[in-house]
C-alpha cells in the first residue's frame, strides 16, 4: 500500500507542451496551497484538457507539501465496492464485514499517508457509489483535500456532485480552448510559426478540444500533411484521421444506426446542406433521429435551414469511414440534386464544380469555367485553379484559354501559365483575342517569370499591330503597370494620360488606369488623390471585378500604403484589416494575402511592435514566395528589414539573401525593404556611419525615381542613425511635397536632431507618439535626453529619458541605436501605479483609497515622481505617461 502512496513524482511527462491555461492553472495552484478550498473539481468536455490540468497543478506542488495519492473512475469499476481505491486499501479486512466501511476505508488510508494527503481523482463522474462516499467522506471531515476530474454533461454519483454543490470543494470549469490558445499551444509543440490559415484550420476542425488537437497535428506530421515552409508551419492537403482520433469520435457517436449514418455522410460531403435537400436525399425520420443523437446540427440561414456536422471531425470520419467509392456515389447524387434545382443560390454553382470534380462525375467545361470565374472573383485560388486546370483538360476556346492563364499565374504557377500561352499563340485570333492573348503573356513574362525585357517587347509590338484606337488605349494601360512596377512613375503617369484622351476606352483600359494611378499617386506622395481614388474603385467594383478581381487588392494595397505614409495609422489598420479578411481569412490567394502581410508588418514596425511585425514578415516571406516572381524575393526583404529592427542579424543577413536570388528588374518599387535592412544590419555591427550612408544612398536611389515616400523612410531611418544634417535638407523639401503629417514631423526631427535642440526633439517625441509610433517617439525623447544633458539641464535629461524608457516599454524588442544607449532614471514601481493613476485623472484620495494608502504618501510619491519626470502637474504627467 505504501508504495502507492507516495510524493508525487513529476518525472515522467508527455511531450505535448502546457500552454493556454496558465490562469486557470494559477487558480488551482492557489486554491491548493492556501486552503481557498478543501478541495478542486476540474469539469469539463472530453479531451478538453482537465487531466493534463490536474497533472500540471500536480508538477507544482512543493515536495512533501502533500502525499498525493492518484486514483480513476472507470466504467469497469464502477460495480465493485471502492473499485477506484483497490489499488491502496489492504487485502486483510473485508468492508462488508464491519459497521462502518467508510471508516474503515478512511482509517486504512490515514494509517499510512499521515497529515496533508491529496486525493487525486481522475473520472470522479465514473466512480463506484462507495469510492464516490469516500472522497466526500474524506473532505467533509477534512481527512484530505480532493483534486478532482469530472466530464460535464455526464451524470456523477451524488457524493462527487456535492462536493461542489455543498462548497466542499471549488468548481473550475474549463473550456475548449480559444482561437489564439490553440495556436499558441501548436506553436510551442512545434517550436515554430504557425501559417494563420493553418492556424484557423486545426481551430476550426477541432473546435478547441485540446485532445482533437493533439492527435491531429501528430497525425499531420506523420503523414507529412504538416510541415514547414520557409520557416512557417503549413498544412497541405486533408486531414488525416488517425486511428486514435477515430477511436475517440467513434466513442463518442456510439453505435450509428445505417440510416442516420447515411445522414451524415450526406451533410459531412455536402455542408452546409438545406434540410429540405437533404430529406429529399435519405428520409425526414433519419434527418430527425440524426439531430436528436446530435450527429447533426441546423441553424437557420436566412428563410433555409442550413445542416452541418455537429462537431466538424464528425464529418471527417464520416468521409473516412465511408470509402472512396461511396463518397463518390454520394457527391454524385448532391451534385444532381442541385442542378434540379437550378442552381439559384449564391455559391451553388461552386458546389456542384466541386462535387463533380470530386466525384469524378463528367461536367461540362463552360460549367467549370464559370465556377473558376467566380472562385477567383472570390479570391478562392485554389478552387479556381483547380476548376481552371479541368477545363484546360476537357477543352476550352482560345479565349477562355488565354483567361485560365491569368489565373494560373496569380495562383503562382507563371510557368505553366506560359505554356499554356505559348501553344495557342500562333492560334488564329481577332485583334480584341490577341491584344488580351498579349497582355496577360506580358504580365506572365515580366512580374510572373521576371522577363521584363520580353514582356516590354511584347507589347510595344503588339501596339504597334493594334489598328482598334480602344484597344490600343488598353494595351497603353498595361504598359503603364510595367513601369509602374519598374519604378518609372513619370512614363506610367504619361501612358495613363494617353489612355484617358477622348475617345472610346474599353471597361478594362479603364480601370487599369485608375489603379495604375492611385498606385502611382501612392508612390509619389499624392496620399490625398491616391485614397478617395482606390476608395471609389472599390466602392464601384462591382463594375469590373469579374474581369479583374485582382485590382481590388492594388486599390486596397494602394489606400493602406497611403495611409501609413501619410501616418494615419487607424486609417490603415482598418484598410489593411479589410485586405487580410478578404484574401486571406475568408479565402486565401497567396498576391493579394503577401502584400496585405506586407503592409501589416510596416504598420507593426511604425508602431514599434517589432516581434509582431517579424512574425507576419515570416508569413509575408511564405505567401510570396508562392505568388509571382515580383513579389517572391519582396517577402524576404520585408523579412530582413523587420529582423534588423529586433537585432537579429543573422536572420535579417540570411533573408536578404534569398531576397537577392529572386530579384527581378520589374519589380523595383518592390526592393525597397532591402535596400533599408542593409542600413540596419550594419548598424548591428556598431557601424552607425556605415549604415546612415547606405541609408542616404538607398534615398537618392529612389529619389531618382520619385519615389518620395521611400526616400522619406530611408531619410528618417538616417536620422535615427544618427545622421540628421545630411538628411535634413531632402526631408524638408519631402514636407512640402508630400501630402499626410508624417513627412512634417520626420523633417521636424531632422532639423531638431541636426541642431541638438532638446526642446524640439521633445515635441518631435509628443508628435510621434500622438500618431501612436511609439519607437519613433522613444528614439527622439532618448536624443533630447542627450541634448538636454550636453546643455547641463540634468532633471529635464532625467525626464526626457524616463519618457523614452516609458515608450520603449511599448517596444520590448526593438533594438536600435537611440534606445540601446539610453540611460534612464527609472521609476519605482509603486511610483509608476500611482502616476499613472494620476494620469488617469484620480484624485490623491481615490488613489490611496485603490492602493490602500495615506493621501501623504500618495502626495510624496507624486512629488517625487514629479521631479524625476521634469512635469509639474497632472497635464504634464498625462503627456508623458500617457
Amino acid at each position: 500500500m505504501r508504495d502507492n502512496l507516495a510524493s508525487y513524482d513529476p518525472g515522467v511527462r508527455t511531450s505535448w507542451p502546457f500552454t493556454g491555461r496558465t490562469s486557470t492553472l494559477d487558480e488551482v495552484d492557489s486554491l491548493l496551497r492556501t486552503g481557498g478550498a478543501q478541495g478542486v473539481v476540474v469539469a469539463g468536455a472530453a479531451g478538453v484538457g482537465k487531466t493534463r490540468l490536474v497533472r500540471e497543478a500536480l508538477d507544482r506542488l512543493e515536495p512533501g507539501l502533500f502525499t498525493v495519492l492518484q486514483v480513476g473512475g472507470t466504467a469497469a469499476d464502477a460495480g465493485i465496492p471502492f473499485g477506484a481505491f483497490g489499488h491502496v486499501l489492504p487485502v486483510e479486512g473485508v468492508a462488508g464485514s464491519v459497521v462502518n466501511p467508510l471508516r474503515w476505508a478512511s482509517e486504512a488510508l490515514r494509517s499510512v499517508s499521515g497529515d496533508g494527503l491529496l486525493v487525486a481523482v481522475d473520472d470522479a463522474h465514473l466512480l463506484d457509489p462507495n469510492s464516490a462516499a469516500l472522497v466526500h467522506h474524506l473532505v467533509l471531515h477534512r481527512e484530505a483535500q480532493v483534486l478532482a476530474t469530472v466530464r460535464t454533461g455526464a451524470a456523477a454519483p451524488d457524493p462527487v456532485t456535492a462536493l461542489w454543490k455543498d462548497d466542499l470543494a471549488r468548481r473550475v470549469d474549463l473550456v475548449p480552448l480559444t482561437k489564439a490558445e490553440s495556436q499558441a499551444v501548436v506553436e510551442a509543440a512545434l517550436g515554430g510559426q504557425l501559417a494563420e490559415a493553418t492556424a484557423r484550420r486545426l481551430y476550426h476542425s477541432t473546435q478547441g478540444n485540446l485532445l482533437f488537437l493533439r492527435e491531429l497535428v501528430l497525425a499531420g506530421l506523420a503523414e507529412g500533411r504538416l510541415a514547414q515552409v520557409r520557416g512557417v508551419w503549413q498544412w497541405d492537403g486533408d486531414l488525416p484521421l488517425s486511428p486514435k482520433i477515430m477511436e475517440l469520435i467513434e466513442a463518442r457517436l456510439g453505435t450509428v444506426g445505417p440510416a442516420e449514418r447515411e445522414v451524415l455522410e450526406y451533410v459531412a460531403l455536402g455542408e452546409p446542406l438545406g434540410a429540405a435537400q437533404l430529406v429529399d436525399l435519405t428520409s425526414e425520420e433519419a434527418v430527425e433521429r440524426a439531430e436528436a443523437r446530435n450527429l447533426i446540427a441546423s441553424a437557420a440561414t436566412g428563410r433555409r435551414i442550413q445542416v452541418r456536422p455537429a462537431h466538424p471531425l464528425y464529418g471527417e470520419a464520416a468521409r473516412v469511414q465511408a470509402g472512396a467509392e461511396r463518397v463518390r456515389g454520394r457527391l454524385a447524387d448532391l451534385a444532381a440534386a442541385m442542378e434540379k434545382t437550378g442552381m439559384r443560390r449564391h455559391g451553388d454553382l461552386l458546389r456542384v464544380a466541386t462535387w463533380h470534380l470530386d466525384s469524378g462525375t463528367a461536367a461540362a467545361p463552360q460549367l467549370l469555367l464559370a465556377a473558376c470565374r467566380q472562385a477567383w472573383t472570390l479570391h478562392d485560388m485554389d478552387l479556381a485553379l483547380r476548376c481552371g486546370r479541368a477545363a484546360l483538360d476537357a477543352g476550352v476556346d482560345v479565349a477562355a484559354t488565354i483567361w485560365l492563364a491569368s489565373v494560373l499565374l496569380l495562383a503562382g504557377h507563371p510557368r505553366e501559365a506560359e505554356e499554356h500561352l505559348a501553344r495557342i499563340a500562333d492560334e488564329p485570333m481577332d485583334e480584341a483575342t490577341r491584344v488580351s492573348h498579349a497582355t496577360v503573356r506580358a504580365f506572365t513574362l515580366g512580374l510572373g517569370m521576371g522577363r521584363a525585357a520580353q514582356a516590354e517587347r511584347l507589347l510595344g509590338g503588339t501596339l504597334e499591330r493594334t489598328t482598334d484606337p480602344a484597344l490600343r488605349r488598353e494595351v497603353v494601360a498595361h504598359q503603364a503597370i510595367g513601369e509602374v512596377y519598374a519604378g518609372r512613375l513619370g512614363e506610367a503617369v504619361e501612358k495613363v494620360a494617353m489612355v484617358r484622351t477622348p475617345g472610346l476606352v474599353t471597361p478594362r483600359a479603364a480601370v487599369l488606369a485608375d489603379a495604375v494611378d492611385s498606385l502611382a499617386a501612392m508612390l509619389t506622395g499624392e496620399f490625398d488623390r491616391a485614397v478617395p481614388l482606390a476608395s471609389k474603385a472599390l466602392d464601384e467594383q462591382d463594375g469590373w471585378i469579374q474581369e479583374l478581381p485582382t485590382l481590388v487588392a492594388t486599390f486596397n494595397d494602394a489606400r493602406a500604403a497611403s495611409a501609413l505614409f501619410a501616418g494615419d495609422l487607424d486609417i490603415a489598420d482598418s484598410y489593411i484589416t479589410y485586405g487580410e479578411k478578404r484574401f486571406a481569412e475568408e479565402h486565401l490567394s497567396h498576391v493579394p494575402a503577401a502584400t496585405s502581410r506586407y503592409l501589416r508588418v510596416h504598420y507593426c514596425m511604425l508602431r514599434g511592435e517589432i516581434r509582431p511585425a517579424v512574425r507576419w514578415a515570416h508569413e509575408a516571406a511564405a505567401h510570396g514566395a508562392k505568388a509571382i516572381s515580383a513579389l517572391s524575393g519582396h517577402g524576404y526583404e520585408v523579412l530582413a528589414y523587420a529582423a534588423a529592427a529586433a537585432g537579429d542579424a543573422d536572420t535579417a543577413s540570411a533573408a536578404l539573401d534569398q531576397a537577392e536570388r529572386r530579384r527581378v528588374p520589374t519589380g523595383r518599387i518592390f526592393h525597397f525593404p532591402g535596400d533599408v535592412a542593409r542600413a540596419w544590419i550594419r548598424a548591428s555591427t556598431g557601424d552607425l556611419d556605415g549604415a546612415a550612408r547606405i541609408a542616404l544612398e538607398a534615398a537618392d536611389r529612389y529619389a531618382e525615381h520619385a519615389l518620395r515616400p521611400y526616400v522619406m523612410v530611408a531619410l528618417h531611418d538616417a536620422v535615427r542613425l544618427g545622421a540628421a544634417e545630411p538628411a535634413r535638407a531632402g526631408l524638408a523639401r519631402l514636407a512640402g511635397e508630400m501630402d499626410g503629417a508624417l513627412a512634417g514631423i520626420c523633417a521636424r526631427h531632422a532639423a531638431a536632431a541636426a541642431d541638438r535642440d532638446a526642446e524640439g526633439l521633445d515635441e518631435v517625441s509628443r508628435a510621434f507618439a500622438d500618431r501612436g509610433m511609439a519607437l519613433f517617439a522613444a528614439e527622439a525623447a532618448a536624443q533630447a535626453s542627450r541634448a538636454y544633458g550636453t546643455s547641463g539641464r540634468t532633471r529635464e535629461a532625467n525626464a526626457a529619458a524616463t519618457h523614452a524608457r516609458l515608450l520603449a516599454a511599448r517596444c520590448p524588442d526593438a533594438r536600435t541605436p537611440a534606445l540601446t544607449r539610453l540611460d534612464a532614471p527609472e521609476l519605482t514601481a509603486r511610483q509608476l501605479e500611482i502616476a499613472r493613476l494620476a494620469a488617469d485623472g484620480l484624485s490623491n484620495r481615490e488613489i490611496a483609497d485603490r492602493l490602500v494608502l495615506s493621501v501623504r504618501t500618495v502626495a510624496n510619491h507624486l512629488q517625487a515622481v514629479y521631479d524625476r519626470l521634469g512635469v509639474r502637474d497632472r497635464d504634464g504627467l498625462r503627456g508623458v505617461i500617457g
